[in-house]
Formats: structure tokens, sequence, C-alpha cells
């Protein structure tokens, strides 16, 4: 009897090993699309409790903080920057500005992980970008655009590099369009 289980360990190792293979291969290829996000009960709660919060108040501001830790894809990531808006004082103290860099570098690097490219363009043209991350927040826009022969998506990224003063790219960005459409 045990003659005829004996491979069934090996057989349960190689069906784990290509589903995680899909999974990663799933994960290299993108963020999940747009239809495909949701905004968790979590985030929504989080939003709730940053507009009940006193206006610009520190409690406010730590609130929207959690809110971009929590956030995993690009509809929340969106979401944590327009519940910002307002929150921190153009001239603020020195540790709310801290605060609010902390929020846009966090939520710029997971944008970058997991936003579409639509979402990428929309926060580039909404939101300010550190310079320091203004080139690769582009290069993954062109990354995910890959090949596609949509003139409009590749004149939207020139926009967004504009935007962001990454002109090299967005130079790229019109010049591809272009060919696309026959210019």
């Amino acid at each position: 009897m045990w003659k005829h289980f004996r491979g069934a360990p090996v057989i349960v190792m190689i069906a784990w090993s290509l589903a995680s293979c899909n999974t990663a291969a799933r994960k290299a290829a993108g963020p999940a699309p747009e239809t495909e996000q949701v905004i968790s009960e979590g985030l929504k709660d989080l939003y709730v409790a940053a507009a009940a919060a006193p206006q610009q108040s520190p409690a406010q501001q730590k609130v929207i903080l959690r809110m971009a830790q929590k956030a995993s894809n690009g509809k929340e990531l969106l979401l944590v920057m327009r519940a910002a808006v307002g929150v921190f004082p153009s001239g603020g103290a020195v540790q709310e500005k801290s605060l609010e860099s902390q929020v846009r570098s966090l939520v710029t690097a997971k944008m970058m992980k997991f936003a579409t490219l639509d979402q990428l363009i929309e926060y580039a043209v909404q939101y300010p970008v550190n310079p320091d991350s203004a080139r690769p927040f582009v290069q993954r826009m062109f990354q995910l655009e890959g090949e596609s022969s949509d003139p409009d998506v590749w004149y939207g990224i020139r926009v967004a590099a504009s935007h962001l003063k990454v002109s090299d790219l967005g130079r790229q960005a019109q010049l591809r369009g272009d060919q696309l459409s026959g210019r």
C-alpha cells in the first residue's frame, strides 16, 4: 500500500512549486487592475476618523500617516492623498513637515509598486512627488506601458513627466506617441 503513496509528496511539492511560480509571475506582471482594487473597511474607518479629527491637528495628521501605512493598492493610495489635502499646513512646524514628507514618500513608493498606469498618471498630475523619486516614478510608467500602441497613453505619460520635471522622459513619451499616431 505504501508503494502507491511514495510519490505523493513529490507531486504535492511540484504542484506547490508551480502554484508559487504562477503567483510570482502575476505579481511581476504588474499591479491589479483598478476594477479589482477595493478600499478596505479599515481604511474607510480611518478616512472617517481623519474627517472627524480637528482640522490640521496632530491627531488628524497621524491618522493620515496610518492610512498611508495601511493602504495596499492604487485606489487606496489615491484616497489617502485626497484625505491629506489641507491636513498639513503650508507654513507648518518642522515636525508637521516631517510627517507630511513621510506620508508623501510612503505613498509615492507604494504607488510605484501597486498602482496602475492611469493611477500613476493621476497621482503625478495632482500631487507633488519628491524630486529624487520623480525619475523612477516616470520610469515605472514606461514599464507598465511597455509596447502599447495607444498614442494617448504615451501623451498622458508625457504630461505626467512634465509635471514631475523629467523632461527627457517626457520627450521620449512624446516621440513614442507621435510615432504611434503617424505624426
